[in-house]
């Protein structure tokens, strides 16, 4: 090994205090650490942003100064040990890069599963409810889908940031837990979602990026630390695309965000991001030659001409509401699992039926099963192909949800980010949070890309045997939602018109 490489190493993990364990032949023989002042500025801003849905959010300004927020992103499904990638190889070698800490990602081929408490369900799936039914007053958008655990992620990294006793409160009151409880479900999660196979992968990750003209906080970023959040500490003027290709990693695509996404000016100080990647084939596969085109029937009571596929499947139960059903679909190994929820008649409305439900709760007193001399129901479903692209901004959801101060410039929200004589008397509050997601249901499975930015088997009857049969025809708007191996629902959409991208 060189050893003016060997030094390189040497000297950035004594300067950093981080352990590096990459190899070092990838960097040029010539490469150094230089040492650059941090100038006071007048105006902070600070972004914070989370993925499978991008949140882009918080900014540190005076109270005259608005901020900038971005989203979040989702992880590689690349099966690796977790210390250094690319990426971070090539930011090391960019003279005003400062790694803060080191998270260390599960590397598993299958997810763990844990059992989550009561309350954890209930207050996770509160959220969830909340969040959707808010984004859905909100928006008016067709085939809107976000990552619930993208903007769960988000929030509270966002929470500990609070520099405000109300606001720390309100925040707890949205998350449904206090810190601690919080850190022990977001474990679960993390463990649940933290693997990587050919047929099956899901990946959770959270990164922060401080601007280096301000002094960040060792104790938020210790906190950041306890969710397995990424921390780094950079130029933002010169060294912004190294934050694009961090999150474009983490959702293993090129091109899923461009600088233009994080919507940075010079008042932007920190983003925090919370990303998902989700691809996992079908427990019983479609098969193309069973494909048919066929009438989707559209909420105005027009119809479209739709790709559908077709297969069937085994379920123990599904849950009948009267005018709605909810049916699951299964993914490869029983890792994950989609729920749809669709009326019995085309002419009803999903929205209105579901508009006073926690879609994420299952009611036991609904609940389905076979007839007594059979162990399961033969489920024939037919879904629509579709292949979806949405950015989603949170600001109008959150606010109807009681968050409006938090966009508010003369307010001062999220101080505790940062430890910087030089911010007295500025406000730090977030300007956007928005998240951008991508979304695929094929005959090979689904695939689900997202980034949030705040600046988220079965088996066939025997012949000629009767039993128990439920024909599912998702042939007009229906919501999905997608659920890891511990139940906990990751993603949720809607489909108005599957032949809309």
């Amino acid at each position: 090994m060189d050893k003016i490489k060997q030094q390189f190493k040497k000297d950035f993990e004594d300067a950093n205090k981080v352990e590096l364990s990459f190899d070092t032949n990838q960097l040029e023989a010539n490469s150094k650490k230089t040492r650059h002042k941090i100038k006071p500025y007048k105006k902070g801003l600070i972004i914070f942003a989370s993925a499978m849905a991008t949140l882009f959010l918080v900014v540190a300004i005076p109270a005259s100064i608005f901020l900038a927020s971005s989203l979040k992103s989702q992880e590689s499904v690349k099966l690796r040990k977790r210390n250094y990638t690319i990426n971070e190889i090539n930011v090391a070698q960019v003279n005003t890069f400062e790694k803060l800490n080191n998270v260390y990602y599960a590397n598993a081929e299958h997810p763990t599963q844990t059992e989550l408490t009561a309350e954890e369900k209930t207050a996770y799936n509160s959220f969830s409810n909340a969040t959707y039914h808010s984004l859905v007053d909100t928006s008016k958008k067709d085939n809107m889908s976000y990552s619930a655990i993208g903007l769960y992620s988000l929030i509270n990294e966002m929470s500990e940031a609070a520099s405000r006793e109300e606001l720390k409160s309100q925040f707890n009151m949205l998350l449904g837990l206090n810190k601690e409880s919080r850190l022990s479900f977001y474990g679960k999660v993390l463990k649940a979602n933290s693997f990587a196979r050919e047929s099956a992968t899901i990946q959770l990750r959270n990164g922060a990026f401080f601007h280096n003209k301000y002094q960040y906080s060792p104790s938020y970023v210790d906190y950041l630390t306890s969710l397995s959040c990424e921390a780094y500490r950079l130029d933002f003027s010169k060294d912004a695309d190294k934050i694009v290709e961090w999150v474009n990693e983490a959702v293993n695509s090129r091109g899923f965000i461009d600088k233009d996404f994080l919507e940075m000016d010079n008042e932007t100080q920190l983003y925090l991001f919370s990303t998902l990647y989700f691809k996992n084939a079908w427990a019983n596969k479609y098969l193309s030659k069973d494909n048919v085109k066929d009438d989707f029937y559209l909420a105005n009571g027009e119809t479209v001409k739709a790709d559908y596929m077709s297969h069937s499947y085994m379920v123990e139960s599904y849950y009948d509401y009267e005018s709605y059903i909810a049916v699951k679909d299964y993914y490869y190994g029983g890792y994950a699992s989609v729920t749809y929820l669709v009326p019995k008649k085309t002419n009803d409305d999903i929205f209105e039926l579901t508009k006073d439900a926690n879609i994420f709760e299952d009611k036991e007193n609904s609940k389905v099963t076979p007839s007594e001399e059979h162990k399961r129901i033969k489920v024939n479903l037919k879904t629509p192909k579709f292949s979806l692209k949405a950015d989603i901004d949170f600001k109008k959801c959150l606010s109807n949800l009681g968050f409006a101060d938090i966009f508010n410039p003369t307010i001062d929200s999220f101080k505790n980010a940062f430890q910087d004589e030089n911010l007295t008397g500025y406000n730090i509050y977030a300007q956007k949070i928005k998240q951008r997601n991508e979304v695929e249901f094929n005959e090979d499975g689904s695939v689900v890309k997202s980034v949030t930015l705040g600046g988220f088997a079965g088996g066939t009857a025997a012949p000629n045997r009767q039993m128990d049969a439920l024909d599912v025809d998702l042939n007009q708007p229906f919501i999905y939602i997608i659920r890891d191996i511990n139940e906990t629902p990751i993603f949720v959409g809607h489909v108005d018109n599957p032949t809309k991208a």
